[in-house]
């Protein structure tokens, strides 16, 4: 395993992708956003998807140069992603939030056709770095199937994330912050270990057989399925969370629902929602609850002696200090895509150090 210094990795990164085609502006913003994910500890959401958009690039379904467009109706905004990657379109979005809502003390935006959105949780941040609390509820327009309804091994929808973030202001030096998908592990988890050999943990996924996929390459294969959050034992309630995020998305950012199993992905859809509290309370009282509540449930004792309650968007957090000193861990089997990517666009020399 390699372990890399972030603005090298950021810079190659935006190398890359200015080689794909893309503007420097745009190339900043998604390499910006790759290594962000991969500061913060969700590496399934970093560098490792370069060769995933590589290949987008080649296929048409990404303009690395296309910016999205903007339809608005007062507090209420759409973005057509237009082909753009999903991080340009995220980021306009945010921007479209916060104008919002520090005018309304509410902001919506629907967002359909666009790239892959990347770590929801970096936009939740954003918003709430701003003092505002934020929701959101992300599909794949039907397209990239991989969870099984409870009891079928059948592919019917996508991992369809639900974020949630909250201000803490002076309570705590980091945002309380919750971005999961609605499966028992994110897809970027698998393509983490694609290509190296590593089999899978038994509770991520399902088979015909009732077992489970063994290796990350059959599961890219369309063997089986992704179990929905709660797995095997309590998976309805993944489930229904998964169909929720499918119809609220599609809905606020009227953009196409999972219909077919061979169906054509536009991208991620989603609806972003942020509300300014303070329309409702007063930041100091804000403060006041949120310590009070850490304070509550950090009494709870624990079982082991090691044991802590960690809170979320505290991993996060904690992984983002360790790795801006220590750097940023990459695993074998991703160096090797990365320098494949590298060299197919002529930017070896941007590798960052770690790898020569």
């Amino acid at each position: 395993m390699l372990t890399v210094e972030p603005d090298s990795l950021e810079s190659f990164a935006r190398a890359t992708i200015e080689a794909s085609g893309a503007t420097p502006e745009i190339a900043e913003t998604v390499a910006r956003s790759l290594v962000s994910s991969d500061l913060v500890g969700h590496s399934s959401h970093g560098v490792v998807r370069l060769p995933y958009y590589a290949d987008q690039i080649a296929a048409g379904t990404v303009d690395p140069t296309a910016m999205p467009s903007i339809e608005q109706t007062g507090l209420f905004h759409q973005i057509d992603g237009s082909g753009a990657f999903g991080q340009v379109t995220g980021r306009r979005a945010v921007e479209l939030l916060l104008e919002t809502t520090n005018e309304h003390g509410v902001g919506v935006v629907g967002i359909r056709n666009s790239g892959h959105l990347g770590r929801i949780g970096e936009w939740a941040d954003r918003i709430a770095d701003e003092g505002l609390l934020f929701s959101s509820w992300v599909n794949l327009q039907g397209g990239a199937q991989r969870i099984a309804p409870p009891g079928t091994a059948d592919r019917r929808l996508g991992t369809n994330p639900i974020t949630f973030a909250v201000p803490t202001f002076d309570a705590l030096d980091f945002n309380l912050l919750y971005d999961g998908a609605t499966s028992q592990v994110a897809h970027g988890k698998i393509i983490e270990r694609d290509g190296s050999g590593e089999t899978l943990p038994p509770a991520w996924t399902i088979t015909e057989s009732g077992e489970p996929v063994e290796y990350a390459a059959d599961f890219e294969d369309q063997v089986g399925a992704l179990l929905p959050l709660g797995g095997t034992e309590s998976g309805h309630k993944g489930f229904g969370l998964a169909i929720m995020a499918e119809l609220f998305a599609s809905l606020v950012g009227d953009g196409p629902v999972s219909t077919k199993e061979s169906q054509d992905w536009a991208g991620n859809g989603a609806a972003f929602l942020a509300i300014d509290p303070s329309v409702f309370t007063t930041r100091e009282a804000i403060s006041i609850r949120v310590e009070a509540l850490i304070e509550y449930l950090r009494s709870a004792e624990p079982i082991a002696d090691d044991g802590e309650v960690i809170l979320p968007g505290e991993p996060e957090h904690r992984t983002a200090r360790e790795r801006r000193d220590q750097g940023i861990p990459i695993e074998d089997a991703v160096a090797d895509n990365l320098e494949t990517v590298a060299t197919d666009r002529d930017v070896e020399d941007a590798l960052p150090p770690a790898f020569r």
